[in-house]
């Protein structure tokens, strides 16, 4: 009997160890770090007049006093994410009709939410009230 329960034990051992060899393989998927937001977007079907749920980001850097990229744009019914990089010194950013003087930090990035609404064309973009870009609105 004591050569019997042996290999039970030997075998009993084994196969926890296989099971929790198993259960860390599996705990190791492919998971996104934490803080990422994964939002749905769901857009309008075309030709249907209704505007978009969709949320767009846009990021451009302050160099010389001018936005890089200085040409953005976006289509008339979307929510836009302007995440602005500073240059070390604060700005006050402004778009014709959309933007209406937000602070722009010195350092690190300052995030500008609107939505593009109007008829299509360009508006300036500008900073510290002195031009520094545009603004394309595009047809829905």
């Amino acid at each position: 009997m004591r050569t019997s329960f042996g290999k039970l034990t030997q075998w009993g051992t084994r196969g926890a160890v296989m099971g929790l060899l198993i259960l860390g393989l599996a705990a190791c998927g492919d998971m996104p770090d934490e803080g990422t937001v994964v939002e749905p977007t769901t857009e309008a079907a075309p030709g249907s007049g209704e505007t978009t749920d969709t949320t767009h980001e846009i990021s451009v850097k302050i160099v010389d006093g001018k936005l890089d990229p200085a040409d953005l744009g976006d289509k008339i019914g979307t929510a836009v994410v302007l995440n602005v990089t500073g240059d070390g010194k604060e700005h006050t950013l402004a778009i014709s009709e959309l933007v209406d003087g937000e602070t722009i930090a010195a350092e690190g990035e300052t995030e500008v939410d609107f939505t593009v609404e109007g008829e299509p064309g360009k508006l300036e973009i500008s900073l510290d009230d002195q031009p520094a870009g545009t603004f394309e609105r595009l047809a829905p």
